[in-house]
């Protein structure tokens, strides 16, 4: 782990019929989904009240498809902190979500030319929206995004996925305005969308723990991360 923040007095209750939020998040690549699912089938097998959502799933509780479709939309930032409010207090039980602080909210957010100020307001907003379920946030950060995607990713999710990522991130208003195109232009958009999720993580009023990404770190270690969410 490289730094961890847990604010005094603060830990976590699971009790079966309180919400309580354990939330995953990186950039494309970085081993979310993985960490996901190890952390739900760890806390099942243990008998602590957990379920996971696939972060792509079509019908996802709280960024379903159709969500994600208005990520243009000036309502979309409200929609967002209206369905965690809904999530939190209908599902009882630890819940594990990936992508869905950051990955895609904020980076919808970034990709359409934002500005940061709007942002930062929709992330406090957000942030006091998820309290009640008493959220713990880990993320996986990469030090050298040219490297995690050109030397480990490339090789191995393979070139219709890297091609596929490329050609959205082309699309983006934010990549056009910059002049973001090819190889080059992916990796400085996901170079400053990190950043940007590196800054507004520190704003988080809950538990945070930073740690390397996969392409760096080669393993996750279960246990120590259980540890973070349950300690």
């Amino acid at each position: 782990m490289e730094s961890c923040r847990l604010p005094p007095q603060y830990a976590p209750f699971h009790e079966a019929k309180m919400a309580e939020l354990w939330l995953i998040e990186g950039l494309p690549g970085t081993g979310k989904t993985t960490a996901a699912e190890r952390l739900n089938a760890l806390c099942n097998a243990r008998g602590l009240p957990a379920r996971w959502w696939l972060e792509e799933a079509k019908n996802h509780p709280v960024l379903p498809a159709s969500l994600r479709k208005l990520s243009a939309s000036p309502a979309f930032a409200s929609l967002c902190i209206q369905a965690i409010r809904k999530f939190i207090d209908a599902e009882p039980g630890i819940l594990i979500l990936e992508g869905s602080a950051f990955q895609n909210t904020v980076r919808f957010m970034f990709a359409n030319e934002w500005p940061p100020i709007r942002i930062s307001a929709y992330v406090a907003a957000w942030a006091e929206a998820m309290a009640p379920a008493r959220p713990r946030l880990m993320m996986f950060k990469i030090d050298d995004p040219n490297t995690h995607y050109l030397d480990f990713l490339a090789e191995k999710r393979g070139a219709l996925w890297m091609n596929k990522l490329i050609a959205y991130v082309e699309s983006t208003p934010v990549a056009r305005s910059c002049g973001w195109k090819g190889v080059d232009g992916f990796v400085r958009f996901w170079t400053a969308y990190q950043k940007l999720c590196l800054d507004y993580e520190m704003m988080l009023p809950w538990p945070v723990c930073v740690a390397s990404g996969w392409s760096e770190a080669k393993a996750f270690d279960e246990e120590v991360a259980l540890h973070f969410f349950c300690s």
